[in-house]
């Protein structure tokens, strides 16, 4: 009995999110009712603490709402100003290797615009770009997606890694961890697993590109392409790495971008590692594209570089001087400005403690949207309108994410109201069913919710604390188990329903939604099967 009512939330969300088409900012409301409902009957929780551990999810959850915001507005200023245009074309006349192209606009350029904005907009926009280069649709949707997978855990500033700490730190405290170390080995053996398959990403992408095009010679092409493949993964991270071990996880994908494209463009300039051959596709395959009407923004075309990229330059600057640890900034944002909540209804340990000024979506993301749309000379109206846009924009999703947290937070305190909680029931089921090849598991999970929710951030709240639980419950580490949570909450966004449907909206190639799901498992499954092996080392 207790197994089903702590399950039935979880899976009434999946079933409405598959079975129905239900949006999450619709399904996810629901899973919080139903755990409502089980909270009061099962686990005997008063109406009283209930109410309070939701006001208090919500209040969580506005931490990573407003990150999603800043990038979204910020995003849609350099769309309407004519910068992302300018930043686009300037990767047009680097090689006319279609391989080439693949590495630059979906790999580095993609991860890039994901440790930016994230949240499903870095393949909305490489495939666009793709596409307009000539790629055929298809291929520029599917290379756009499969590239767009390793960064994400570390996407808009870090939002999904970010909220999955914020989110196990309650329950780390039940089991008697602390948060901070845990978290730090958390990441390192996150990007250490990552690393391997990120490795291997643009080889990867580029290779199912060639076997699914028409054109012969596809073993050689493939094999011919390995070094430069190669080179182009590991200038990418190694830095993502060391980044994200020395600064956290809000600037590797930034940084390690800034650091791989010069590197690129330098082994291209030298010709060393590049293939001689010039792949390119069929032309009967490059027509198809002559009856897709790309879109595009209004906006002139005739800006200089380094002001459409200057946006982007101060947030990563900004980012860097307010999260290195020796500099006084960190210290001067931590103390400026602190907002504490008292104890919701008087209910000791339901609190909240929030540096507004120490979250992205304030600084930098919002305050450089403002300052880029008054250097842009964006009308005070038109500003407002895009304001107006980028809430309604990502309304379904913060609705969705605060009824995520406020689930989550009925879920952990559970167990002081009665033992074992919905999450250990959860777990202990989850690691029972699994066993020894829970490991193998953890990945595929993660993946699973990504496809489902529609973001690793989602799939992390969904199934961090339980996966912690599962970890505690089988015997595995726990911070690898989580580590690999990530990984996988990553990989799953090559298929994530609604960054597909996005993708092919954003290139008019509706209808193309279910084969490019059939066919992007197969690189997927390959992703997880690397993820597992490598998960072996750290046992």
């Amino acid at each position: 009995m207790l197994l089903a009512g702590a399950l039935f939330p979880i899976l009434a969300a999946l079933i409405l999110m598959s079975g129905f088409k239900v949006s999450p900012g619709k399904a996810l409301p629901v899973s919080l009712l139903l755990t409502i409902v089980s909270g009061i009957l099962l686990w005997k929780m008063s109406v009283l603490t209930v109410a309070a551990e939701i006001i208090l999810g919500c209040i969580k959850s506005l931490d990573i709402i407003l990150i999603i915001f800043g990038a979204v507005l910020l995003l849609n200023i350099l769309k309407q100003s004519g910068a992302f245009r300018s930043i686009s074309t300037s990767f047009t006349g680097i090689s006319g290797d279609r391989r080439i192209q693949t590495v630059i606009v979906a790999w580095i350029f993609s991860n890039f615009l994901e440790g930016a904005a994230g949240f499903g907009a870095a393949p909305v926009m490489a495939a666009p770009l793709l596409a307009g280069l000539g790629f055929p649709v298809f291929t520029a949707l599917a290379v756009s997606l499969i590239c767009n997978t390793m960064t994400v855990p570390f996407g808009a500033a870090g939002t999904p890694f970010l909220t999955m700490e914020r989110l196990i730190s309650p329950n780390l405290k039940l089991l008697g961890m602390e948060s901070e170390p845990f978290c730090s080995r958390m990441l390192s053996e996150f990007t250490s697993i990552s690393m391997i398959s990120g490795l291997f990403l643009p080889f990867a992408a580029v290779s199912f590109m060639i076997l699914i095009s028409g054109r012969k010679r596809k073993l050689r092409s493939i094999v011919e392409f390995f070094p430069f493949a190669l080179f182009s993964g590991l200038v990418y991270v190694i830095p993502w790495k060391m980044t994200a071990v020395l600064l956290g996880p809000e600037l590797p994908s930034i940084i390690s971008s800034a650091i791989a494209l010069p590197a690129v463009l330098w082994i291209l300039k030298t010709g060393w590692l590049t293939p001689r051959y010039v792949w390119d596709f069929r032309e009967e395959d490059q027509k198809m594209n002559d009856n897709i009407p790309l879109k595009q923004e209004s906006a002139p075309e005739n800006m200089a570089l380094w002001k459409a990229w200057l946006p982007y330059m101060l947030i990563a600057l900004f980012l860097l001087l307010s999260r290195v640890p020796f500099l006084p900034l960190k210290n001067f944002l931590a103390a400026t400005w602190v907002i504490s909540t008292p104890n919701l209804f008087g209910l000791r340990g339901i609190s909240f403690h929030w540096v507004p000024l120490m979250n992205p979506g304030i600084l930098p993301f919002a305050a450089v949207a403002v300052i880029s749309a008054i250097f842009y000379r964006l009308p005070f109206r038109e500003l407002l309108t895009l304001v107006k846009g980028s809430v309604n924009q990502i309304r379904p999703s913060a609705t969705a994410i605060a009824a995520s947290f406020a689930m989550v937070q009925i879920m952990i305190l559970s167990e002081e109201f009665q033992s074992p909680g919905m999450l250990q029931v959860i777990a202990k089921a989850a690691a029972d069913a699994m066993g020894p090849v829970y490991i193998a598991a953890a990945p595929v999970i993660g993946a699973f919710g990504t496809f489902f929710a529609g973001s690793c951030t989602l799939s992390n709240i969904l199934f961090g604390a339980i996966q912690l639980n599962a970890a505690k419950a089988s015997g595995f580490p726990e911070t690898l188990i989580l580590a690999l949570q990530n990984a996988g909450g990553g990989l799953g966004s090559m298929i994530r329903l609604s960054g597909i449907v996005a993708a092919c909206a954003a290139v008019n190639a509706r209808g193309q939604d279910g084969r490019l799901l059939l066919w992007n498992l197969l690189p997927l499954f390959a992703m997880l099967i690397l993820t597992g092996f490598t998960a072996l080392f750290f046992l």
